[in-house]
């Protein structure tokens, strides 16, 4: 009389199989995501971008030279006649505790005016997943 089932040899190969292919899949996930943050944080930088471009064309001058000060420009009413705002709606939670507009790893963007690599212009990047560099790292997002 013959046994049936499988041998422990037989049962360690699928467990092997299935192994490697779950680490396949986890793999490309997090791959996906991270080209997902990527591709999140360069339009945030784009629409920044043309509210920054709207708020200029009104005010006759870019905003101040902080993150903090550029959200509220791009938010709040200054009183002034000129402003035609709110130039982007920015909710609650793409701000940190501080008020500042934060990428999508939950980093602050760096924002200058006058801008070091745009003398003329401003200065707009996120310092990537890592939250290090001054722009010109190999993962950071910019304008420039």
């Amino acid at each position: 009389m013959k046994n049936k089932g499988f041998t422990l040899i037989e049962l360690l190969v699928v467990i092997a199989i299935i192994a490697i292919l779950a680490g396949m899949v986890v793999s490309g996930a997090q791959q996906a995501r991270k080209r997902g943050a990527v591709t999140k944080v360069k339009a945030q930088i784009a629409s920044l971008e043309t509210a920054i471009s709207m708020y200029e064309t009104d005010m006759g001058s870019y905003p101040g030279t902080d993150n903090k000060t550029l959200a509220a420009a791009m938010t709040d009413d200054p009183g002034d006649p000129d402003w035609s705002g709110p130039y982007m709606n920015i909710k609650k939670d793409e701000l940190n505790e501080n008020g500042e507009y934060v990428d999508a790893w939950g980093n602050a963007f760096v924002y200058a005016n006058p801008g070091v690599n745009n003398p003329s212009f401003y200065d707009l990047y996120s310092k990537g997943p890592n939250a290090q560099g001054d722009g010109n790292d190999k993962d950071d997002i910019r304008n420039w």
